[in-house]
């Protein structure tokens, strides 16, 4: 193929990619007209709440079940009189994009094309649990998710305070945070990352209630905000299939505390096997280990709803992007977030859990067993 042909496909595919941003667009501005249970059961009354109580004086009232970090998006958008169903959408779609960025920036410095950029922002917003979850439902998941790459991002840059900084951002918006700790756990373990820039965390945390607590909520409360969210519903999982679909709901108490303390031993003495020096990590290694950490903590822990994958469809695509092989297991991820989503609907009773355990599981066996593989065949190669 001549130059000239080379760079005459390249453009064709530059074209093509940004089509398929330019319909993601459209195709977004479309839904954000629908309103769904969750916008009308949860946010129109915060929404309403925040301005008939004074906007920032409404931060004193213990009217939502979030933390404070998006309530304070909230009262921007309702303060500034634009239209609260579509601001709402619109702040998750944005970040959405941010997600795509990050995820572009990252599979950026394994390959030096610009059009990994392209391909990322045509196809983060169109995943379909993505389109879900901001244009449809106005969740707003993509705000943690897009922070977490971006710490990720600098992560594997090297920029560790700015990258734990972020990781308290994220945290400070949705608990699912915890989903990829054992990336940074084993980061540390092995030397990228200080121990105590991880205080940087609970740091951030405590300023992002600091606002809430000077309008007079009780600053204890504010603390326990995610402890309180753990108990809202009582439930070993909702819509979500992990290891729990096959614990009866007469057991939550004492299976709670089982799920997560073994999530936390399972990390723990994962991190240290894997903090060995016989393992060295190369760049694909450590999205390998970011993608097997957004997926296998939902699968361990309680109390899982349907959209907790969010992170996982992401990371997933990430994977495939860095890695360019094993497609079935960023698109098993998809398939089962999004059974996940469809659960969550009137198809609730028709729907059994266990094919989507299935696929799951399998997902995460064969992952555990890419990541391992590449893990030994590094150490093989370093040896000789």
């Amino acid at each position: 193929m001549t130059l000239n042909n080379k760079v005459y496909h390249l453009f064709l595919h530059k074209i093509t990619w940004f089509a398929i941003i330019v319909f993601g667009i459209i195709f977004k501005l479309i839904l954000l007209p629908v309103k769904t249970g969750d916008y009308v059961v949860f946010l129109e009354p915060w929404i309403e709440f925040i301005r008939s109580h004074g906007y920032a004086s409404s931060l004193k009232y213990n009217f939502y079940d979030y933390t404070p970090s998006y309530i304070y998006i909230l009262i921007s958008i309702t303060k500034f009189g634009f239209n609260p169903l579509y601001s709402v959408k619109i702040v998750s779609i944005l970040f959405e994009y941010l997600a795509a960025f990050f995820i572009g920036k990252i599979a950026y410095q394994k390959y030096k094309s610009n059009l990994i950029f392209l391909i990322s922002f045509a196809v983060i917003p169109l995943l379909p649990t993505i389109m879900l979850n901001s244009s449809y439902l106005s969740q707003c998941d993509s705000i943690y998710a897009s922070i977490i790459l971006g710490s990720i991002y600098f992560a594997l840059r090297n920029k560790n305070v700015l990258s734990i900084a972020l990781l308290g951002l994220a945290f400070a918006f949705k608990m699912q945070t915890v989903f990829i700790l054992p990336f940074f756990f084993v980061s540390m373990l092995k030397g990228n990352i200080c121990w105590y820039y991880f205080f940087l965390i609970p740091s951030i945390f405590i300023l992002s209630i600091l606002p809430t607590w000077l309008y007079g909520r009780d600053f204890s409360e504010l603390l326990r905000v995610y402890l309180s969210q753990t108990d809202h519903y009582r439930l070993l999982t909702m819509n979500f299939p992990n290891l729990y679909i096959w614990i009866n709901n007469v057991f939550y108490e004492p299976v709670k505390i089982i799920g997560i303390v073994a999530t936390i031993i399972i990390t723990l003495f994962s991190g240290l096997w894997l903090s060995n020096k016989q393992f060295s990590f190369t760049y694909e290694n450590w999205i390998r280990l970011a993608f097997l950490s957004s997926i296998i903590v939902p699968y361990m822990l309680p109390g899982m709803h349907e959209r907790y994958m969010y992170l996982g469809d992401l990371v997933g695509v990430l994977y495939y992007l860095v890695l360019r092989k094993n497609i079935h297991l960023p698109l098993g991820i998809l398939l089962v977030s999004l059974y996940s989503y469809t659960r969550c609907s009137r198809f609730n009773d028709v729907l059994p859990m266990s094919p989507a355990f299935v696929v799951y599981s399998l997902v995460i066996i064969l992952t555990v067993i890419d990541f391992v593989t590449s893990l030994k065949i590094q150490s093989n190669e370093i040896r000789k």
